[in-house]
């Protein structure tokens, strides 16, 4: 759990006054809200570029979610361009899209009121998160389920929209 601290220079009665204009505030405030969802998307597609480095490398993430590995052919082509093969990283452009502050023009990640959409319009990217069976390609899930998540997922997005929603009252005390 991080911790923040604030220090204010106001009356105990400012104070008062900006906290109870608070909800009033960050209902009116797009930005506020913006801003807070924003930080929990940056926290949650953290979480999943890091599941996915894990799944890449063979491992299992803290989802329990784990990678078939690659075919030996698979591994074979692209031994010829580098030593280390890694489940779909040959490129490098699916996980930019998955992670947080990559200026990608394939990654979705949409606020809106009160929630997020975050993803990839990588090409191929559905096709490994579901599988196709008739073309023999695996599922590889890119993210869990939101009600598979780890608690340690949940807890990182809490604290970022709390550490979000101590800034927006800050904020509100200093315009106070």
């Amino acid at each position: 759990m991080s911790q923040t601290t604030i220090t204010v220079r106001a009356s105990r009665d400012d104070v008062r006054k900006a906290i109870l204009t608070l909800p009033q505030e960050v209902v009116i405030s797009n930005a506020a809200v913006d801003d807070i969802l924003a930080r929990c998307a940056m926290v949650i597609l953290g979480r999943v570029k890091q599941a996915f480095i894990v799944k890449a490398r063979g491992g299992t993430d803290e989802a329990g979610d784990k990678w078939e590995p690659l075919k030996p052919a698979t591994i074979k082509r692209r031994r010829g361009k580098s030593q280390s093969v890694e489940i779909l990283r040959d490129t490098g452009l699916l996980l930019n899209s998955l992670s947080p502050g990559m200026a990608s023009p394939n990654q979705v990640l949409v606020l809106g009121r009160g929630d997020i959409v975050l993803g990839t319009n990588r090409k191929g990217a559905a096709a490994h998160h579901h599988g196709v069976p008739k073309r023999n390609l695996p599922q590889r899930r890119l993210w869990p389920d939101p009600d598979k998540w780890p608690d340690s997922w949940r807890e990182d997005v809490l604290d970022a929209a709390r550490d979000g929603m101590i800034q927006v009252i800050a904020q509100t005390i200093r315009e106070t």
